[in-house]
């Protein structure tokens, strides 16, 4: 090992023997440990997980393991956490298991898992520590919503049940948003939006990095929320402990709302599975991203066509399988006000684009890398990155041609950015949905890995394989510009066929009908 291995090792070491914590020392390590795995090569960090197994202290299996896991992207460390929590059963606390499954759910949708284990950790460990998860909750706390009696007729009174419901620029929130004020201005419906804030609002323990989530104060109680130019009502609960008392105010509320269908606005939603897993309501769910979505509704729905449940292992498919219904997910353009000016590029640029929330995540040394040789093959282009970040700055002030880099900040008028736009480029991630889908509704011409929401979003038209395939077609769409041309209508042609988002909903109110008939059939 370097000096500095050595030396980062140590400090580890003891972080890992520290009885004392705040949140600034937390911050301190999850610092750290990023740092090691953006850059220290793989075997280093094999070496230090080595030796933190044999020399750090074990007293705190969550944070050591969290840790290792951190160092490795090894699932072995997270199955050692779900087992750890799972065999102290009631003699650990719910807003412990609550939080750990939250922080390792954010870690796998940012893509921090290496390894084979992928393919069989989310449908079996993860998803069987969820289920118990909601079952020793609903236990404990006596969450046992009664049976409703499935009413006669169609569907009059949907609960949109969410985790998360931030403002517009968060893009959950705008669909979740859009969804219910569809339902109640396109179908006749009387539609309630929950707004558990289920989400971890405080640390409960040292799993690393910890995981708080936005949650807006100012939204408590029951009111009228306007957005995008429409309105619907809103039951929102800001508490921000995990605890009985708040899960049982929420349960009941939605009991008392008395929806004919409950609608959990993304997976991992335990306000409306307490409902699904004792069968008190029919529950759907519609999956926020693309992939396997952990949920106990009667109904899951995909994200597009695709049935994700094809490639889980035989021996964990079943409880997905009979589930899972295919959908697609769809998009409302946000409004605009056509042109931006310019936002410094100079009127003959070529400007590929990267957007996104999570950037300083998801834009990683690999991917700046592969920017930075775009760069070099495109003379004169500029890349630019749009979407709220603190580090990403500093580390474009590396690339070789940072003089060529742009941080934008958040923007608001995304689709007249993506009018001076030419090409929009979509790091190797799980998110990016909604910004391929704008993208392609002005025109822009997406490139992006086979994976992921964006590539879910673009078709196989706009998806590429692998590193090299990726570069050659950034840089055909720069030096081509009938080829770019040619892609510019086939983006705009894409956007009509998967942005539908008033047929979305159509679909999904039928899924809803058959999971009333399903509750309907095993009545008494």
């Amino acid at each position: 090992m370097s000096n500095m291995v050595e030396t980062q090792g140590a400090t580890l070491l003891e972080y890992l023997a520290d009885t004392q914590f705040d949140a600034d020392k937390i911050n301190r390590l999850a610092a750290l440990c990023d740092a090691i795995r953006r850059d220290v090569d793989l075997p280093a960090r094999l070496a230090l997980a080595d030796r933190l197994r044999r020399d750090g202290s074990t007293a705190d299996t969550v944070r050591l393991h969290s840790v290792l896991f951190q160092l490795t992207g090894d699932l072995y460390h997270y199955e050692r956490i779900l087992h750890y929590l799972l065999l102290g059963a009631d003699s650990v606390d719910p807003a412990l298991m609550h939080y750990s499954y939250w922080c390792m759910s954010r870690q796998l949708f940012l893509g921090a898992a290496t390894g084979g284990k992928s393919a069989s950790f989310v449908c079996c460990d993860f998803f069987r520590f969820y289920q118990a998860m909601v079952r020793l909750v609903a236990r404990r706390w006596a969450l046992t919503p009664p049976r409703a009696m499935v009413k006669p007729g169609p569907i009059r009174r949907v609960a949109v049940v969410t985790n998360q419901f931030t403002n517009d620029r968060h893009q959950p929130t705008r669909d979740c948003f859009d969804f219910a004020c569809r339902m109640q201005d396109d179908f006749g419906l009387d539609v309630a939006i929950i707004n558990t804030n289920t989400l971890p609002a405080r640390v409960e323990n040292l799993f690393i990095p910890p995981m708080v989530a936005e949650l807006v104060e100012d939204y408590e109680g029951v009111f009228a929320m306007r957005m995008m130019g429409r309105q619907v009502k809103v039951a929102s609960f800001t508490q921000r402990a995990f605890c009985q008392e708040k899960l049982t105010t929420i349960v009941e509320a939605i009991d008392g709302y008395d929806p004919d269908l409950i609608v959990s606005f993304g997976g991992s939603n335990i306000a409306a599975d307490v409902f699904a897993e004792s069968d008190a309501r029919p529950v759907l769910c519609i999956p926020t991203t693309s992939g396997l979505t952990i949920s106990l509704a009667h109904i899951l729905l995909g994200f597009d066509e695709q049935d994700y449940t094809a490639g889980i292992p035989e021996l964990y498919r079943a409880p997905f399988a009979r589930r899972f219904r295919p959908f697609t997910f769809g998009y409302t353009l946000p409004p605009t006000t056509g042109d931006m000016g310019d936002p410094g590029f100079g009127a003959e640029s070529f400007v590929f684009i990267v957007v996104g929330t999570r950037l300083d995540n998801e834009v990683t040394p690999d991917f700046l890398e592969l920017v930075d040789e775009i760069l070099d093959r495109c003379p004169g282009a500029l890349v630019a990155f749009a979407g709220g970040v603190t580090a990403l700055p500093g580390r474009l002030a590396t690339l070789r041609n940072a003089d060529r880099a742009r941080g934008l900040g958040h923007v608001d008028d995304i689709r007249a950015l993506y009018r001076r736009c030419h090409v929009f480029l979509n790091p190797a991630r799980q998110g990016g949905g909604g910004g391929a889908a704008f993208a392609l509704a002005e025109g822009t011409p997406v490139v992006t890995f086979g994976w992921g929401d964006a590539a879910s979003v673009a078709g196989p038209l706009f998806s590429v394989t692998d590193r090299d395939a990726y570069l050659a077609r950034a840089v055909s769409l720069f030096a081509d510009a009938d080829a770019r041309a040619r892609a510019s209508v086939a983006a705009r042609a894409r956007f009509t066929e998967v942005g539908d988002r008033r047929r979305c909903v159509e679909r999904l109110l039928a899924y809803g009908e058959e999971a009333r008939g399903m509750l309907a059939a095993t009545a008494g």
